[in-house]
């Protein structure tokens, strides 16, 4: 074997294992910035907030919530969404749009409720 052929060798190798490295790491990173995974309404609106919650940053506007997907479950990001903003009057985790029986869970979390008791309190001084 001359080093002609060692190099092309080398050249393919190296060729192929870019090229893996690129699928496992741009794939994932094209995923994560497709926009909102998490989207909330909310019955009154929120003040205008960035802040982290639950792994993922959550923009928060008037009487809507988004966030990128994170690690969490949907029923746990939005719980956390009524505990910190009060009652969620809709919620969808990517395809999926929670019920009138899912947002009851999400907004019958005892801090959940305590949250929107002490807005509702607020809001009438």
């Amino acid at each position: 074997m001359t080093l002609s052929h060692l190099s092309k060798r080398v050249f393919i190798f190296a060729g192929a294992a870019m090229l893996g490295v690129g699928n496992t790491v741009g794939i994932p990173m094209a995923h994560a910035a497709s926009g909102p995974y998490f989207q909330a309404e909310l019955a009154k609106p929120a003040p205008s907030t960035r802040m982290i919650m639950r792994g993922t940053s959550l923009k928060c506007e008037g009487n809507n919530c988004r966030a990128k997907k994170a690690s969490t479950s949907a029923k746990n990001m939005c719980v956390s969404i009524a505990r910190e903003f009060g009652e969620v009057t809709a919620f969808r985790a990517g395809k999926r749009e929670f019920d009138t029986e899912a947002l009851a869970k999400c907004n019958g979390d005892k801090r959940a409720q305590a949250k929107i008791q002490e807005l509702e309190r607020l809001a009438s001084n």
